[in-house]
């Protein structure tokens, strides 16, 4: 599956969860499906914005050493839990 049919396939699960059944039980599933779909988010990996010595998370701006980045070869955001790609 390439990363745009990730993207795409993700987009529909949201626009399709919708509560048909009243109750507590109904809004705990779309709760736990909409866990699922940002859990799913995080998996798809995205491009670091380059700002020369440091890079910044495509999801929640938090900036990383690009020295760091290599040193450790870090493959999520240490903030948020975002997949990365190195630069």
């Amino acid at each position: 599956m390439t990363e745009y049919l990730a993207e795409r396939t993700l987009a529909n699960m949201r626009f399709g969860l919708s509560i048909t059944r009243p109750g507590l039980n109904a809004i705990s599933e779309k709760m736990a499906l909409e866990m699922g779909v940002k859990a799913l988010e995080k998996q798809i990996p995205a491009q670091l914005a380059n700002d020369g010595a440091f890079g910044k998370c495509a999801d929640c701006g938090y900036e990383f050493n690009s020295e760091f980045l290599s040193e450790y070869d870090l493959k999520f955001c240490l903030n948020c839990g975002k997949k990365i790609k190195h630069f």
